[in-house]
């Protein structure tokens, strides 16, 4: 593993290789400045600033001081938007000239000069993110195991075995995998027990869980889903794609890391702060045309934007405030990170919705410190923006949300079924009316988590309104969906709900599936199911119905 002032010393090496091709940027405006336009003046100003700031992040002084000069100059002139002399001229020559001196001589650095120190103060610098993956195999067929242990192995992840649920149970409690791959049939009892087992654990929210059968039984698959299992696959036909599931959700639990999107023109500076923040455990894209901005917005989804303010066709300001036009942007973190240092470059980052202004040359402990304060106060912000406080489901509006993106997904490249299912607790006024509202609230609380313990990680869930919630079963046909649905009613009507030492009661809900057809909008799907909800209840309740059915699945 390379250590910071050996990656440090190698950006320093890269930035004084690249001075050719910036020079060549500063030629073509001073060639074409003699038509005298200020979009020339502008540019030319950019190219001295990008070399300032890089000069002194990479500790190369006399490259930082001759470019700000020049830079200098630029800024008074666009100020007054006043034209270039033939002295000024002159002198950005000389420091164009000067600047080619620098990089032919590979500039020392200043003498005794160190390298910033590694961010590993603050966090340690993370080995291999696959590394850090382990997978726990429950099987009682060697061969089986032994097929899943090579492939796995093969992509560097490192496996752990059991042929019975006492030996899982104990392996579990050990220490948590991020992988576990379950036959539904184990010697000393069904591996759905065991999957039950793992999900009990406080920490199992990114647990990636699929099982297998030898059956290939679709009650197999019902019941797996049931138990908390994000597939199931029949063995031994299918294994090849039963291993490509898990490293798809395996991936999925490293796309939890936090997401910075650094937005920066200059090479040196995005691979600077790309450096910086990776070695502090972040996932990092870097966006380095403006016109692009909005492209690695949507699929990269940052947590927190790391914004350059002298950016090509529109400046980091005017783009924060496009963000911050966008509702579901209002609390993300916007860091600009800028070579200003003048008062009024602060207070125009604050007006444009910004959270910090940092200035280069940055120290990376205090880069990666920002970072981690604002990513943090954010996803305490989003919890309570998207999270119902009673149930802790999503709340209505970020559920929609949630829906549309997947009809989105749809449209552009995504196949397969998805299903919407809305469940409505039955005669939840009653329920008030006779045990009080605290003992509705808990009924809801239990539905609440009896859904998150028993649906897969992926499924999306809401509380849809009152004691109404929402579902969103991606690759899911509704006729799967219903036997999913219809378990988890038949367990919820068994449970015993308390209002007191002797006020025991029994609650039941309704529910209505419908399936994404194509054409469908977020309007019309809802739409659907709620009028496939609208005909459980009518027909008696306590049943699950699929959008178009009549009859009631009881």
């Amino acid at each position: 593993m390379t250590t910071w002032d050996e990656e440090f010393r190698q950006l320093q090496t890269e930035f004084m290789r690249g001075g050719p091709a910036r020079l060549a940027d500063i030629d073509e405006a001073l060639d074409r400045l003699e038509r005298g336009t200020a979009a020339t003046l502008a540019d030319l100003k950019r190219h001295f600033h990008k070399l300032a700031g890089a000069g002194a992040t990479y500790a190369r002084p006399q490259i930082s001081v001759l470019a700000k000069d020049a830079e200098r100059r630029c800024d008074e002139l666009l100020l007054v938007q006043g034209q270039p002399s033939r002295a000024d001229v002159a002198h950005w020559h000389e420091v164009r000239d000067g600047l080619a001196r620098l990089f032919m001589e590979g500039q020392p650095a200043n003498e005794g000069a160190e390298p910033p120190p590694a961010v590993a103060t603050l966090h340690e610098a993370p080995v291999d993110s696959r590394a850090r993956l382990d997978v726990l195999l429950v099987d009682d067929d060697p061969d089986t195991r032994r097929l899943l242990r090579s492939v796995l192995q093969h992509e560097g992840i490192p496996v752990r075995e059991a042929s019975t649920s006492e030996d899982a149970r104990a392996q579990i409690d050990e220490r948590l995998p991020d992988g576990l791959i379950v036959d539904v049939r184990l010697p000393d009892g069904a591996g759905y027990a065991v999957v039950e087992y793992a999900r009990q654990k406080s920490d199992s929210d990114t647990l990636a869980v699929l099982m297998l059968s030898a059956a290939g039984d679709v009650l197999d698959l019902a019941e797996a889903i049931h138990a908390g299992a994000d597939a199931c696959y029949t063995k031994p036909a299918e294994i090849e794609p039963a291993y490509r599931k898990l490293l798809q959700l395996l991936e999925r639990v490293q796309a939890d890391v936090p997401r910075v999107l650094v937005v920066e023109d200059d090479e040196f500076h995005a691979a600077f702060a790309r450096r910086v923040l990776e070695s502090a455990g972040y996932a990092v894209d870097v966006c380095s045309l403006p016109r692009q901005f909005s492209e690695h917005m949507s699929t990269f989804q940052p947590e927190l934007l790391l914004m350059d303010v002298n950016l090509p066709e529109i400046s980091g300001y005017d783009l924060a405030r496009l963000v911050r036009q966008q509702e579901q942007h209002a609390a993300l973190p916007i860091i600009f990170l800028t070579s200003e240092v003048e008062m009024e470059s602060r207070i125009r980052a604050a007006k444009a919705g910004g959270d910090e202004h940092l200035t280069k040359p940055v120290h990376p402990a205090l880069l990666a410190s920002a970072v981690a304060a604002r990513l943090e106060r954010a996803r305490f912000l989003k919890t309570l923006l998207h999270r119902d406080g009673l149930t802790r489901l999503l709340t209505h509006a970020s559920f929609m949300e949630q829906v549309q993106q997947v009809i989105d997904r749809r449209w552009r490249t995504t196949t397969g079924p998805a299903s919407l299912v809305l469940l409505d607790v039955d005669h939840f006024k009653g329920v008030n009316d006779a045990h009080g509202h605290q003992a509705g609230d808990r009924v809801l609380a239990t539905l609440a988590g009896s859904l998150r313990q028993h649906l897969r990680r992926t499924d999306i869930i809401g509380r849809y309104g009152g004691e109404e919630f929402g579902v969103l079963l991606d690759h899911l046909t509704p006729q799967d969906a219903r036997r999913l649905i219809a378990r988890l009613l038949g367990e919820f009507a068994t449970l015993d709900h308390s209002a007191g030492r002797d006020d025991h009661f029994r609650v039941t809900f309704s529910a209505g599936i419908a399936g994404f057809e194509e054409g469908y909008d977020r309007h019309a799907w809802i739409d659907a199911a709620d009028k496939a909800l609208y005909a459980a209840k009518a027909s008696g309740r306590n049943t699950v119905i699929v959008s178009g059915e009549t009859a009631p699945d009881r």
